[in-house]
């Protein structure tokens, strides 16, 4: 299995091995989730308010990252206020938790670059916890407004899984919502079929 694994992204890195100063190589740019980079929706004045309070953050090719606190989920979505329905937010993945960037992948230079996929850690509740136990890296599929789940890779079971993830991001282009299976990348874990779920709109 894990020669098949090791096959399957060593024929991914030949087929995207283009020139990095190529404007068609596979490329990541970062943008933040952080409290401090993102703005927040006011929130009523009933007890308990603050744990629904959505934050906007700013992410690449057009889209915004909408970040949403749910009592003890977190749900990550995107949105094009832009596209065809700029008020609409697409939720694509939820957790316990999540980390603090987006890594995007894409191709193109500087303003010209074009996301096709968007990699987010999230992070599991520990035994019912208060702490973070497993945590994954969710590859999302994104073009104007089109978001979901097209894969995942969980980092405590894969010492590579940031390579891993980009394998799995770089073929997003076949990659259908609605249409094709997730794919779980490296060794299948719990964790990352729970993350492959998405969040059903």
């Amino acid at each position: 299995m894990r020669t098949a694994v090791a096959v399957f992204f060593m024929m991914t890195i030949v087929s995207t091995a283009v020139s990095a100063d190529s404007p068609t190589a596979a490329q990541s740019r970062f943008t933040s989730i952080a409290n401090k980079d993102c703005t927040f929706a006011p929130i009523g004045d009933e007890p308990g308010d603050e744990e629904d309070q959505l934050k906007t953050c700013p992410g690449v090719g057009g889209a915004q990252v909408l970040v949403n606190a749910l009592g003890t989920r977190l749900r990550i979505g995107f949105r094009w206020p832009k596209g065809a329905h700029p008020q609409k937010i697409i939720w694509a993945v939820e957790a316990w938790s999540a980390g603090s960037a987006v890594d995007w992948r894409g191709s193109g230079k500087g303003k010209e670059f074009e996301p096709y996929a968007a990699i987010v850690r999230m992070k599991l509740q520990k035994q019912d916890l208060p702490v973070s136990g497993d945590q994954v890296l969710a590859v999302i599929r994104v073009a104007q407004d089109t978001a979901c789940v097209m894969g995942a890779v969980d980092t405590g079971a894969n010492p590579n899984a940031n390579e891993a993830a980009h394998a799995l991001a770089d073929a997003a282009a076949s990659f259908a919502c609605g249409k094709d299976k997730p794919t779980i990348g490296g060794m299948r874990t719990k964790a990352a079929e729970e993350i492959v779920q998405g969040i059903a709109e």
